[in-house]
């Protein structure tokens, strides 16, 4: 059972990304590619709650996003 609390992103950092994202500011990345790398979370120490994150595209990044974080 996972007991960790969810990462938190701020929900305006979050909108902004997905605006970039639309306007296609990440080039030949996968959603969960330009996402990982525009929050920088090769920073974080636990990079096993980001496991699949960054291969996601699509539906399975944006399920994988919400599942991880909590917008505040």
């Amino acid at each position: 059972m996972d007991l960790s609390p969810p990462l938190e992103i701020d929900s305006a950092a979050y909108a902004e990304f997905l605006g970039l994202w639309e306007m296609g500011s990440f080039d030949n990345q996968r959603l969960g590619q330009a996402f990982y790398n525009h929050f920088r979370l090769h920073r974080l120490t636990d990079q096993a709650l980001l496991q699949g994150l960054y291969e996601a595209d699509g539906k399975k990044a944006r399920a994988a996003i919400s599942r991880i974080f909590h917008l505040n």
